[in-house]
């Protein structure tokens, strides 16, 4: 162990490889894990009840394009993904057959791994994402790359363990270069994502990332900078959270209060809240 400099002050309480990448420590220098909710985090609300209305502002409008998603008529936190979009005997295992033989997009093309995702069956709460990237693609898995091992740690530090949730992305195969998916190609991926739905029963979805989040809650919804952090009735009739993609929060390394790490740490905190009062039943 490197002995300390003479004058050089001691290091901080906490474990800085972790906690550190998400607040700031205090003006005496702890790492202070008891960082207090915002006062205006939403209330529990249990799986099938109608949550609070949103401000007329971050209400988002409904849209003609979003009826191939609901399944016809406009969804409600009391319809989630039904049996019916998918065979009684359903498992993960044919959805990522039925996958690897998808064609409805050309992305098949030019992949290297279908990316199904990967966590429990069922779970009770699913991260979902735009598409997989380089990392992904040469793996077969989801969110394994720089942005993946920075979620990681931000689980960690709010006391998710990884393979308690699943985690997953609209796309199931990597766009060219990485760049944002098409409409088309997002509904393409609908069916399976859907199916996969059907299989774990959420009751809880954490969007992100902005193409999630407009996928999933509509194309009217306010930009993530806006509505992160909120509860919304995702088109999928399951309540969902708007987050951060952390990678966006890899560009971004301020943790000041206010900056987007400060903010995602609160969202984490709030959502590991209402999942902790649901497991609790």
């Amino acid at each position: 162990m490197a002995k300390r400099k003479k004058n050089e002050p001691e290091a901080p309480a906490g474990p800085p490889d972790l906690f550190d990448l998400l607040t700031p420590p205090t003006e005496e220098g702890r790492y202070d894990r008891e960082i207090a909710l915002p006062v205006d985090a939403p209330p529990f609300v249990p799986y099938g009840a109608t949550l609070p209305p949103l401000e007329a502002a971050d209400r988002p409008r409904p849209s003609a394009d979003d009826s191939h998603l609901a399944g016809g008529g406009e969804p409600t936190a009391d319809q989630p993904p039904s049996d019916e979009v998918c065979p009684p005997d359903d498992t993960m295992e044919r959805i990522r057959q039925d996958g690897l033989k998808c064609t409805a997009c050309e992305l098949y093309k030019t992949r290297t791994h279908f990316v199904l995702g990967e966590g429990p069956v069922p779970a009770d709460l699913v991260f979902i994402g735009e598409a997989p990237g380089a990392d992904e693609d040469a793996t077969g898995r989801p969110f394994v790359g720089r942005a993946g091992q920075h979620l990681d740690k931000i689980l960690a530090a709010a006391g998710f363990r990884r393979e308690e949730v699943y985690i997953c992305n609209i796309l199931k195969d990597r766009p060219p270069d990485n760049r944002t998916p098409t409409l088309e190609e997002m509904r393409a991926c609908t069916p399976l994502l859907r199916r996969q739905l059907a299989l774990l029963r959420p009751k809880l979805l954490a969007l992100l990332g902005n193409t999630a989040v407009k996928y999933v809650i509509g194309p009217d919804a306010p930009g993530i900078t806006k509505i992160h952090g909120r509860w919304f009735t995702s088109i999928f009739g399951i309540p969902c959270m708007p987050m951060y993609h952390p990678s966006y929060l890899l560009r971004n390394q301020s943790r000041a209060v206010g900056s987007p790490n400060w903010e995602m740490w609160q969202d984490i905190q709030a959502l590991k809240k209402r999942y902790d009062e649901i497991r609790r039943g």
